[in-house]
């Protein structure tokens, strides 16, 4: 897998914790387990910034409007690079590790729906 396709979902992954405005401990361990597993390093030498994709998701929560685009985007660009379906399973995980309510329900399936 390409670095930009692992920082295409990890911000995505990013986006997705926004969605319930708190980030629980069940979430935070999938998360953590989901970043490595996308080859995440501490040293941030090589592979995807999770400092960067925390920035740019900051930045793009903060309108309706820009949060679209970045959504948008994000699953286009992982959608043509195959990644679809690592996506999804991620994304799912780590909504779903403390139980999913209906923003989160709402925002995984239409998140599903831009990536196949």
């Amino acid at each position: 897998m390409e670095t930009s396709s692992q920082q295409d979902i990890i911000e995505l992954l990013f986006l997705a914790l926004y969605q319930d405005d708190h980030l629980s401990i069940e979430e935070d361990s999938m998360l953590d387990k989901a970043l490595k597993a996308l080859g995440w390093e501490e040293s941030e030498k090589t592979g995807p910034s999770v400092g960067k994709a925390f920035a740019a998701v900051r930045e793009a929560n903060a309108r309706e409007e820009t949060k679209e685009t970045f959504l948008v985007e994000r699953a286009a660009r992982i959608k043509s690079a195959g990644e679809s379906a690592l996506a999804l399973e991620w994304l799912g995980k780590v909504l779903g590790s403390d139980g999913l309510d209906r923003r989160e329900e709402l925002f995984l399936e239409r998140t599903k729906d831009m990536l196949f």
